[in-house]
């Protein structure tokens, strides 16, 4: 019998895209070697509608936030929550006021602070910070719930892929002497270093967390300055991350553990106490043009990629998901900005 997908990897974009091909009737197996390399699980989930330091709302931040809401939060890993942006600077600050005064961002601001215990005397806000609207998907819970499902449903292959193993077959591709319609590789940043999507430009970040217990007064928002740190309640937080551009791999460094403790302490006026109950590593599957990658390789025809969501993945996947499950059972077109077309071979060097 032949599958209709084989889906590569079981991190953020595996997952939901499985859940929709088999909702719409397709048949599917997932590769997955055990989250060893998923940066999913070590992400922060949230959803921020301002980021990075000149305070950019995301393009169609408000589609994309309901899309999500609608639907996470079925699945029970979807929670609104604020997001307090700690400014770094005077400057920061000053974006920040602007984009008060912005229509498109006031209706995510809560409220603006200017100067240090405005809103909490508790926090190093020296320069005050932007309360946003925002939210947090338990991404651990959601990967952990779709397995049980795929494995329930006997749609789980629990071992390492290796693109080698794949070849062609008269009506798509032989894998393991099975034959499947289509691949599709969702493998994060293993598609970086191996097989047919290697001459994308991958641009692929180490990031670390720590999962904390601290007797740091709880918070009801998210604490957010070069880094994040996300009340759990009952005296643990997850904090993180960093971004490191060598020594890709899932190995938790001492070092980088050191900062994000030192960071998490930054937040607070007063001497905090921290355990570090866990601290994880994955590589995120980041682009050079921060744009995932969606569609077909152009010469193997059979061979598809949903890759690339970053550290917006929370924020895409839902709306993407939909958009490539419409593409590869419609043939519906890709949008420019997202089709791996805007990178053909010739073009990366290939």
């Amino acid at each position: 019998m032949q599958v209709d997908f084989l889906i590569i990897g079981q991190g953020l974009a595996g997952s939901l895209l499985a859940k929709e091909l088999l909702r719409r009737g397709r048949t599917v197996r997932v590769v997955d070697d055990g989250w060893k390399s998923a940066a999913s699980q070590v992400a922060a989930g949230l959803m921020t509608p301002l980021t990075g330091r000149r305070f950019s709302l995301t393009k169609d931040y408000p589609t994309l936030f309901l899309c999500a809401r609608d639907h996470f939060t079925p699945l029970g890993v979807f929670h609104p929550t604020d997001v307090y942006r700690l400014f770094v600077d005077a400057e920061q600050r000053t974006r920040g006021l602007k984009r008060a005064e912005c229509s498109s961002c006031s209706p995510f601001i809560a409220r603006i602070t200017e100067s240090k215990g405005e809103l909490d005397p508790e926090l190093t806000d020296g320069f005050g910070g932007t309360l946003m609207h925002g939210a947090w998907v338990d991404l651990p819970k959601l990967l952990a719930d779709v397995r049980r499902e795929l494995q329930a449903s006997g749609c789980l292959i629990e071992a390492t892929f290796e693109p080698s193993e794949a070849t062609s077959a008269a009506a798509g591709l032989s894998w393991r002497h099975n034959l499947y319609g289509a691949i599709v590789y969702c493998d994060g940043y293993k598609s970086a270093l191996r097989g047919p999507f290697t001459y994308l430009p991958w641009q692929p970040a180490k990031g670390e967390v720590l999962t904390l217990s601290s007797d740091a007064p709880q918070k009801p928002y998210v604490l957010n300055r070069e880094g994040w740190a996300l009340p759990m309640g009952d005296g643990r937080w997850r904090t993180g991350t960093n971004w490191q551009w060598d020594q890709l791999d899932e190995t938790p460094s001492r070092a980088q553990q050191d900062k994000l403790l030192a960071r998490f302490r930054g937040y607070f006026t007063s001497l905090v106490q921290v355990d570090v109950m866990d601290h994880s590593a994955g590589v995120r599957p980041c682009t050079a043009d921060n744009r995932p990658f969606l569609g077909t390789h152009p010469s193997e025809l059979h061979t598809h990629i949903f890759n690339g969501l970053g550290p917006r993945g929370t924020v895409w996947a839902p709306s993407l998901t939909t958009q490539m499950a419409d593409y590869l059972i419609e043939g519906k077109a890709l949008p420019e900005e997202l089709s791996i077309n805007r990178h053909p071979p010739a073009a990366s060097g290939a």
